[in-house]
């Protein structure tokens, strides 16, 4: 049996041009030696007029760096590095308009080449859009995570981040404090005026509620009508000033779901945290407590449990 033929220098750069990924040749540097395949504007931008420029020029500085690291990383090893990363358009100078407007995910699979390019040590490195992957992995986080009816977090949600919250304040002294409240009389807006209206009550006091929170603040919504919300950083008198609009604030969001004599308002409990905690059920069995002894004192009011000494 013959020898299969060689393929010619135009078939090898055809090939090369066709390939589903570009590929990028990198040198140590950080300078764009060669750029290949990865035509299709559905999933790339076209990089030809990165040939010849160094990442320095093309990206900003912090991802340039990053970058350079991760091909010296790849020389050094001598061993396939696989990464994720994220780029857009505006990450990347002279980029054309035409390709994705969105940021765009990629793995990037970098390997040594055993040549060097014009002196300097260099690297194959393999770019794929792993876009609808990872856009599919943060979907699946966040209905893991997010209280479907009112878009706020959820209970899972709320004990990840009071454990980090309980482990900042024992090692880094962050100040927290728990929050628990629920719907005053809310059974009457189901029985009153049905339940679609019970959850638009919902709804509209999760908006509020959110508007009013601070960016370190964590709303979660348990089930039902309870709701949690964690305050880090917060100080004393703020946590006070704090709770004070929000009952104001229930107040005034469930007021068109009054019927009869009984008006919807919440109740709040208090926790901050304490260094006699041992846990966070210690933490939510006080904030829990706080706002039974407002519920018994008739409702629309907020109590603070003390840690145990």
């Amino acid at each position: 049996m013959s020898e299969p033929a060689p393929f010619t220098a135009s078939q090898y750069k055809s090939i090369c041009d066709s390939l589903p990924d570009p590929t990028f040749i990198l040198t140590e540097s950080g300078r764009y030696a060669a750029i290949l395949g990865g035509k299709d504007l559905r999933y790339y931008h076209d990089g030809s007029s990165l040939l010849g420029k160094n990442i320095s020029d093309v990206l900003n500085p912090a991802k340039a760096q990053w970058f350079v690291q991760k091909i010296r990383e790849a020389l050094t090893s001598q061993r396939m590095l696989v990464v994720e990363y994220e780029l857009s358009a505006r990450d990347v100078l002279g980029i054309p308009d035409e390709g994705p407007v969105e940021p765009i995910w990629f793995e990037g699979r970098i390997s040594a080449l055993n040549q060097k390019y014009r002196g300097e040590n260099a690297v194959v490195w393999v770019a794929s859009n792993i876009t609808a992957s990872k856009r599919m992995q943060q979907l699946l986080v966040e209905q893991a995570t997010v209280d479907e009816l009112t878009g706020l977090y959820n209970r899972r949600r709320l004990m990840q981040v009071l454990e980090q919250a309980f482990h900042n304040f024992k090692n880094l002294e962050k100040p927290a404090t728990l929050l628990s409240f629920d719907v005053d009389n809310f059974k009457t807006i189901n029985d009153g005026l049905g339940h679609p209206a019970g959850d638009k009550a919902l709804v509209d006091l999760a908006s509020a509620v959110r508007a009013l929170a601070g960016p370190d603040d964590y709303v979660c919504r348990l089930g039902g009508d309870e709701f949690s919300i964690l305050c880090q950083g917060r100080s004393l008198m703020d946590i006070t000033a704090f709770s004070k609009r929000l009952l104001e604030t229930g107040r005034k969001v469930l007021q068109p779901y009054a019927t009869g004599s009984q008006i919807p308002a919440l109740s709040l409990g208090i926790a901050h945290f304490s260094h006699t905690d041992t846990g966070i059920e210690d933490i939510m069995h006080r904030a829990d407590r706080a706002l039974y002894i407002s519920k018994t004192q008739g409702g629309h009011r907020m109590n603070i449990t003390p840690a145990v000494r």
